[in-house]
């Protein structure tokens, strides 16, 4: 009697990208649950009229393939990536007298125009020069001043002289498609974490359908995406979509 050797598959492991068509290096989307591959057919059955019922030939035809990686590290690359956005890096230069309108109301929020860092010195003043005190006047958050109440802050405006904090801007909506190659360097758990790869040719990410930036989760990107043909894959049984490498068991 022929042996049946257990294949069962749990998968886990690090999906990699890089823009298609180049030799950039494979980089991390860091922390993924998920990498799942769908596909859609366009089938049509030519029934048999000839008696006996059943058909008298089918044919079925991929029509998509499509994809889904969800992601839990946020970066600012990854969430560009599903919000169709751009990156800009916030300057690290020191700020002078940066201005900012207010009403003076208590527990107005004032936010610069970058996230500031509070380990170097900020300063604040009104619209006419004169210097505002912390504690007295105002308290600093970290994305700039709440004003307190009995303070010297009018609805004549502030300046703010502060040091942003190393950060990326994710201008959302902003942006275009970008198609990727993905590389996923996997570990079957079901098998002593036996390797296996699987790699997607060109890769089109679609948008997130929804961004939870607050709530009571751990927040999770779920990012579609479209297998497309590759038109550089030329050679005879290569796939131009998926290749997927797998151990021979022992």
């Amino acid at each position: 009697m022929q042996q049946i050797i257990d294949r069962s598959f749990i998968g886990e492991g690090i999906v990699h990208a890089r823009l298609y068509g180049t030799q950039d290096p494979l980089l991390p989307f860091g922390n993924c649950d998920i990498f799942n591959i769908s596909f859609a057919t366009d089938r049509k059955a030519l029934p048999n009229y000839m008696g006996g019922g059943g058909n008298r030939n089918v044919r079925e035809r991929v029509t998509d393939v499509t994809s889904s990686v969800g992601f839990y590290d946020l970066t600012a690359e990854n969430i560009a990536l599903v919000t169709r956005s751009t990156i800009q890096m916030a300057p690290t230069a020191a700020i002078p007298d940066e201005a900012h309108v207010s009403k003076g109301v208590a527990l107005e929020l004032i936010p610069f125009k970058y996230l500031p860092d509070l380990t170097k010195t900020v300063v604040v003043k009104t619209a006419g020069g004169d210097p505002l005190e912390v504690g007295t006047d105002y308290q600093l958050v970290p994305h700039g001043i709440q004003v307190l109440s009995g303070g010297d802050i009018d609805a004549t405006g502030i300046t703010v002289s502060y040091t942003p904090r190393p950060s990326s801007v994710v201008q959302m909506l902003n942006g275009s498609q970008k198609e990727l190659e993905l590389y996923v360097a996997g570990l079957n758990d079901a098998q002593s974490g036996e390797p296996f790869t699987l790699r997607a040719r060109r890769v089109k990410f679609g948008m997130l359908q929804e961004f939870a930036v607050l709530g009571q989760e751990y927040a999770k990107l779920t990012g579609p995406a479209e297998l497309l043909s590759d038109p550089l894959v030329t050679a005879a049984g290569i796939s131009k979509f998926c290749q997927m490498d797998l151990v021979e068991p022992a």
